[in-house]
């Protein structure tokens, strides 16, 4: 035997002794994978050589000349040949191949008739039912985030006017926050006689806060004028909602702020107020006693210096620099409101919401067509006044003139109360009428989801005549912001989440008011 020749032979006879024990699968992806051209001896072969147990068979096998070594090679090359070879796709490799093949995949998915393509399955997946583990105490739950808290919006259906979404349709106001003739003192103690006589703390508005917040009313109604008296010690409503928020993050309000009667605000020393350069400036002098922007910026319809076009030239500056998202008018009829509207158009802006005084006991604005010219032009209809003072209630009678609040003062006379007696008679109806059917229906509600593990929200069905007023204000199509300075109040407006008056008891309320107004008895 030449050794060249036998030294090739050792070589080529351990490579496929090796190949033999190397999964076929696996040795014939190597050899389609690796170029004819460059293959050498050391390249696994697709064909197992099964090997006999007796040495001498090599000598057999392979002979002791080179004709045995090139008949083998030889029988190598054509296995190779007629392997055949598996073309694999090219990868897109350009931003056209690219965008070209996602555009393919999107336009197959998208079609549904693709479904029709997709193989049935002929066995059912076992349903498999997962372990319950029970969590440590001081184990938290990852489902949320912790810096998030959500809320129910009952009203998140709703036909909104424009883009201007209002959670639940409601709101509250600040009016009274930092306003010592209303009750506000400054510090963090009160004596047993001033919690009685109904003073309240910046603590007592901050709980108020995250109580409407955290449970779905988070428009906020304020203005500069609010507690301007307490601006410098910084307590001023918007210092305080200012702190609120700051010390609650977890739900972003949407803060309404009110541009100040420009001639009010001069005769409180705040300086004169002229052209867009004023109205601007107000604004972000609010964004930094907020310590942040603003979500709707409203102008009242007090004539102002630089008139007719300063107040929307101002507002669409305020919307440019991004002082704030929204811009909307207060006590404006619907002409000038229509007026203000067709300005805003002008400038690529839109008119948002219009606050104006509306309430059980004061309907000018829904006899006047004002609550319907808003509806039309896109336009949210925000009642600033929903209980008329607290008149609206029907918690101040005939019997009861105080409306029962400590020190005995009668804010109204008896000749009104008597008037308004027929208002008080079917309000007390309506509330017994209300409680009837919101039990009824939580009833089948209950009765429809027993086999659900998931639970209805709980709805208030111990309404008050505040809660009816509250929600009549929302029955004709405006959103309330009532003024909120305690616990108690803010538990009353959240009483009035998730249920609404139907048809007929809009009709009643609405037939005792009209008796009420002409001096009838019903």
């Amino acid at each position: 035997m030449k050794f060249p020749a036998l030294a090739a032979a050792v070589l080529i006879a351990s490579d496929l002794f090796a190949d033999a024990f190397v999964p076929s699968t696996l040795s014939n992806t190597l050899a389609t994978s690796a170029p004819d051209a460059s293959r050498d001896a050391s390249v696994l072969c697709s064909t197992r050589l099964h090997m006999s147990d007796d040495d001498d068979d090599l000598d057999d096998l392979f002979g002791e000349d080179d004709d045995a070594l090139s008949a083998l090679i030889g029988k190598r090359d054509r296995i190779y040949k007629t392997t055949p070879k598996v073309d694999k796709p090219k990868p897109p490799s350009t931003d056209e191949e690219i965008d070209a093949k996602l555009d393919e995949i999107e336009a197959k998915v998208a079609d549904f008739d693709y479904m029709d393509e997709l193989p049935e399955f002929t066995s059912k997946r076992p349903v498999r039912t997962p372990k319950k583990v029970e969590k440590k105490k001081d184990e938290k739950d990852d489902s949320a985030p912790d810096d998030e808290i959500s809320f129910f919006d009952y009203q998140a259906d709703y036909d909104d006017e424009n883009d201007f979404h209002i959670p639940n349709r409601m709101g509250f106001g600040t009016g009274a926050w930092g306003e010592p003739k209303l009750g506000f003192k400054e510090g963090k103690k009160l004596k047993k006689k001033e919690i009685k006589a109904g003073r309240y703390l910046a603590g007592d508005l901050q709980i108020s806060y995250n109580s409407l917040l955290e449970n779905g009313v988070t428009f906020i109604d304020t203005s500069e004028s609010y507690g301007r008296s307490l601006t410098k010690k910084n307590l001023s409503a918007e210092h305080i909602l200012g702190q609120c928020y700051e010390e609650n993050s977890e739900v972003d309000p949407l803060i309404a702020s009110t541009f100040a009667n420009p001639w009010l605000h001069l005769l409180d020393g705040g300086g004169l107020r002229y052209g867009r350069r004023g109205l601007v400036k107000a604004l972000e002098d609010s964004c930094d006693r907020l310590g942040a922007g603003v979500e709707l910026y409203q102008v009242p319809a007090a004539l102002y210096l630089g008139f007719p076009n300063a107040l929307p030239d101002g507002l669409s500056q305020c919307l440019d620099k991004g002082l704030c998202n929204y811009v909307g008018v207060t006590n404006m009829g619907a002409l000038r409101m229509k007026s203000m509207a067709r300005k805003m158009d002008k400038r690529g802006a839109s008119l948002t919401s219009n606050s104006f005084a509306f309430s059980l006991t004061n309907r000018k604005a829904w006899k006047s067509g004002l609550i319907k010219a808003c509806k039309d032009q896109g336009v949210i209809p925000i009642a600033h006044t929903p209980l008329d003072g607290g008149f609206a209630t029907c918690a101040y009678t005939m019997t009861n003139p105080s409306g029962g609040r400590a020190g005995g003062k009668f804010p109204y006379s008896q000749k009104k109360l008597e008037k308004w007696q027929p208002l008080t008679s079917t309000m007390e109806a309506v509330q017994s009428r209300v409680k009837t059917r919101l039990e009824k229906e939580g009833r089948e509600q209950q009765q429809m989801m027993k086999d659900s593990r998931a639970q209805p929200p709980q709805i208030n069905k111990d309404v008050t005549t505040t809660q009816i007023a509250l929600n009549y204000v929302i029955a004709k199509g405006c959103v309330p912001v009532p003024g909120v300075k305690t616990v108690a109040q803010a538990e009353e407006v959240l009483g009035c989440l998730g249920w609404g008056l139907n048809d007929e008891e809009v009709r009643m309320l609405d037939s005792a008011a009209d008796a009420a107004e002409k001096g009838l008895s019903i």
